[in-house]
Order: structure tokens, then C-alpha cells, then sequence
């Protein structure tokens, strides 16, 4: 399952913003009337995006050519200099046409804002590849100092969604470099991580990029290196009912869960899957 967009959008976070903003201790105008020196703005410290789409930059810079930049950056103040926080891309562009000044509006941003502000904006408005989702969910995660159950809320996601983001950081460096090229799926990675062995996983992902498999032919793959003892006996379906548990626990516990039908009538065993200490404690909390 593709990660959703976040819930929470720009609009309501910079409404905060600007209510606090408007306190008379606190606001600032615009310097240089409404205005900022391009030379005086500096990058995001917490943006998660690695690189910028060639393409798009391009016609945003035509854009600016023709019609200026229309909608204000929003800044922050950092001693005598600023740090955007929306708008890298325009102030970017702006940049490299050679305007000398952008339109602009200072806001009093703390840093956990403006790592959620950078998180929201680029999975609203242009995702960013699965790899640099993950990191940028770790980065808010470890920034900010809250669980993913906090988070989730926070950001309007499923919690599963940023844990199932976060577990693609556990895969080689070889196969995280394929997802974030393209050439290794979301559904792909996801399946790899049920093998144990890097290098099968490696493997495999090449295999994918290779060969152009699916996603069934790789999790059929994966299932054939899975030890027998956690596999279910050939031909054997399971009922109706242990799937509907299986999909009210993995809600509940927001992880993968396994009911396994034991050889006796009403007995067998429920698998809960985590993929961190953190994720563990969690579960514990939940389930105490």
C-alpha cells in the first residue's frame, strides 16, 4: 500500500503560524517592504528532498521570467540572515534567473515546525521517492522526539504508514539506491524485507530492476527462501474468519499480524510483527 498524503496540510499549519505571528511581541513585518535579498536567504536545514526535478525547475523558472515570482517565500529570521520556510524551489529558481530580491513574509517558526512544514509540503505538492519519505520520517521522528503513534496523529497519517516507510531504511544501501531511482517499486521493497539474508535481498532487487518482475513474482520468490516452519501447509486455506481477525488486529495493533490455525480444532498461534525497539515498547503499551 502506497503511503498516504498527509492529512494535516500547509494551510492549517501556516494559519498557526500566523495567528502567533500576529501577537504584537511578536510579529515582524516583511524586511525591505514585503521584499528579501535572495543573497540573504539560506536553505532549509530540514528539508528532506535530496534533489529537485530538472524539468519542473525549468519551467518555473520561464515562469518567473515572464511573470515574477507571484506568491510570497515564507521565511524565517536567523540572526541577521533568513531561512526559507516555503518556497525552496521558487526561491531556488529565482536564484538562477539572477532576480536579486523575492517577495517574502517572516514568520516566528520553531524547528520542529519547520521540519513538519518541509515534511508536508513536499508529500503534498511533489512526492518525494520512498527512500527520502523514510529518512524524512526518522529525521521527524528523532527531531522531535515523538512516537509514531504521536506523530501519526500529528500528521493525519496511519501509524502503519510511517512505520511501513521507516522499515525501508532496514534494506541495503544497494536496494535503497534502486528504489529511489525508480527502478525497485514501493510494493517490491516491501516484500524484500521479509527476507532475512541482504544479499538475497540485493539479489533480488536486481533481478527486479533487471527483469521487470511484479510484485506476486517477488513475494513468490521471497516465499521460497522463507523457512518451512513459517509457511502453511500447501493447500491449506484459512478460513473466512481468521482473516477477518487478522485484518481487526493489524487495525488494532497497526502491524502485521498472523493468526496460524494449529493441527487441532481452535487452537493455534498469533504472530505480531514489530520492527524496532520503539515499535516493541508500543506494542506493549497496547497490548497492556
Amino acid at each position: 500500500m502506497e503511503s498516504k498524503r498527509l492529512g494535516r496540510g500547509l494551510d492549517h499549519l501556516m494559519k498557526d503560524l500566523g495567528q502567533q505571528d500576529a501577537a504584537p511581541d511578536r510579529a515582524e513585518e516583511p524586511p525591505q517592504g514585503g521584499t528579501v535579498a535572495v543573497d540573504l536567504v539560506d536553505a532549509n536545514p530540514y528539508q528532506p528532498r535530496q534533489g529537485m526535478d530538472a524539468s519542473q525547475l525549468e519551467g518555473l523558472k520561464a515562469s518567473l521570467r515572464e511573470h515574477g515570482v507571484l506568491q510570497p517565500i515564507i521565511v524565517r529570521r536567523v540572526g541577521d540572515r533568513f531561512e526559507v520556510v516555503v518556497g525552496e524551489r521558487r526561491l531556488r529558481a529565482a536564484r538562477e534567473v539572477g532576480m536579486e530580491e523575492v517577495p517574502a513574509v517572516v514568520r516566528d517558526v520553531p524547528d520542529d515546525r519547520m521540519l513538519e512544514i518541509a515534511l508536508i509540503e513536499n508529500l503534498q505538492r511533489e512526492d518525494l521517492d520512498a527512500i527520502e519519505k523514510a529518512q524524512s520520517f526518522r529525521v521527524y521522528l528523532a527531531e522531535t522526539g515523538l512516537t509514531q503513534e504521536e506523530a501519526s496523529k500529528r500528521l493525519g497519517l496511519d501509524r502503519s504508514t510511517i512505520a511501513n516507510m521507516i522499515r525501508l531504511l532496514e534494506l541495503p544501501e544497494e536496494v535503497q539506491g534502486l528504489v529511489r531511482h525508480g527502478m525497485v517499486a514501493m510494493g517490491h521493497a516491501r516484500a524484500l524485507l521479509a527476507l532475512e539474508d541482504g544479499k538475497r535481498q540485493v539479489a533480488l532487487a536486481e533481478r527486479v530492476a533487471r527483469e521487470g518482475l511484479s510484485v506476486r513474482q517477488v513475494e513468490r520468490l521471497v516465499g521460497a527462501f522463507t523457512p518451512s516452519r513459517r509457511r502453511r501447509t500447501p493447500g491449506h486455506k484459512k478460513s473466512a474468519e481468521v482473516r477477518s481477525l487478522e485484518a481487526r488486529l493489524r487495525e488494532a495493533l497497526g502491524t502485521k499480524v498472523t493468526v496460524e490455525e494449529g493441527a487441532k480444532a481452535g487452537t493455534g498461534r498469533i504472530v505480531i510483527e514489530f520492527y524496532s525497539h520503539e515499535d516493541l515498547e508500543r506494542l506493549l503499551e497496547v497490548l497492556g
